[in-house]
């Protein structure tokens, strides 16, 4: 199935509901001391048991809104669209180059600006998006986000970062250098995705703002043999099912719908699930077991 239909799915309601319970949820790790250089000191405050809760209320809230995922999309359509064309413009084009033209007015959201493209053939058409956003960061320029790509990104050198186990490093910068569509987000954020599955480290990604896509990816390609056994070894059985219960919701026409009932237990429904559509389900039944006979 396409991206495009992937994006649909990520986007649904009861989906981001399930990512959203299953990716954790670690104030520790949340809040873990990163280096800022505009981090003020601690302060100490007397707070009532009322002012205490708010606080409290507020710091889950903020937590909340940090583990916001980056979204699941499709590679962006590279089409544009053409305004004119006057080839009379054509002799007069001496340094032989295209001119871009943008309104530079203030408080225009970006993907709302206009940019046009005059070709040295006269053609005069919107920039794409290439085009836009090494203009924006030239007038507009992002917080953190280079005019030239990162090494990093190379594949080569990108393997190297995953070897050192620096997955948070490469999405933070591919997230501050890309847009979600661009094709090269959507490259290095797979490649640490499969990387990740290949070497079961799922717990450097548990509890940030990378898991619940991480889930996703790997639902959506059928390849959450080593995501149920993690599941299963941090003895989540509720995140366990809510990870089969998102697998059918994507994958509707499944042999494990139709071995389902309502008397079986959980332990019983993950079996099932496991018998029918995980193909190394070794190491599941393994998890599963010990999690038996530990109760």
């Amino acid at each position: 199935m396409s991206l495009n239909i992937a994006a649909k799915y990520f986007r649904r309601n009861d989906v981001q509901i399930i990512l959203k319970k299953i990716s954790g949820f670690d104030l520790k790790k949340i809040y873990s001391l990163k280096f800022n250089e505009k981090l003020k000191n601690s302060e100490i405050q007397l707070l009532t048991n009322k002012e205490l809760s708010l606080e409290i209320k507020n710091s889950n809230e903020l937590a909340k809104s940090l583990l916001q995922m980056p979204p699941f999309l499709p590679v962006r359509d590279t089409s544009t669209e053409v305004l004119s064309l006057d080839k009379d413009l054509d002799p007069l084009n001496f340094t032989n180059s295209n001119y871009m033209f943008i309104d530079i007015s203030l408080e225009i959201p970006e993907n709302k600006r206009m940019m046009v493209v005059r070709e040295k053939n006269g053609l005069l058409r919107k920039a794409d998006y290439d085009e836009r956003e090494k203009i924006l960061q030239i007038y507009f320029p992002a917080n953190g986000k280079s005019k030239y790509i990162s090494q990093m990104f190379n594949p080569i050198n990108l393997e190297e970062s995953l070897k050192t186990k620096q997955y948070i490093l490469i999405l933070n910068k591919a997230c501050i250098q890309f847009e979600p569509n661009n094709p090269e987000f959507i490259r290095v954020s797979h490649r640490v995705y499969e990387f990740i599955n290949e070497v079961q480290d799922y717990e450097l990604l548990y509890s940030t703002r990378y898991f619940g896509t991480l889930i996703f990816y790997l639902v959506w390609f059928k390849k959450i043999e080593n995501l149920v056994t993690f599941y299963l070894l941090k003895s989540k059985i509720s995140d366990c099912l809510n990870l089969i219960q998102l697998y059918s919701i994507i994958h509707e026409k499944n042999q494990f719908s139709q071995h389902l009932s309502e008397e079986l237990t959980e332990h019983e429904k993950i079996k099932v699930f496991t018998k029918y559509e995980l193909k190394n389900s070794n190491k599941v039944e393994q998890a599963l077991l010990n999690i038996i006979e530990k109760a």
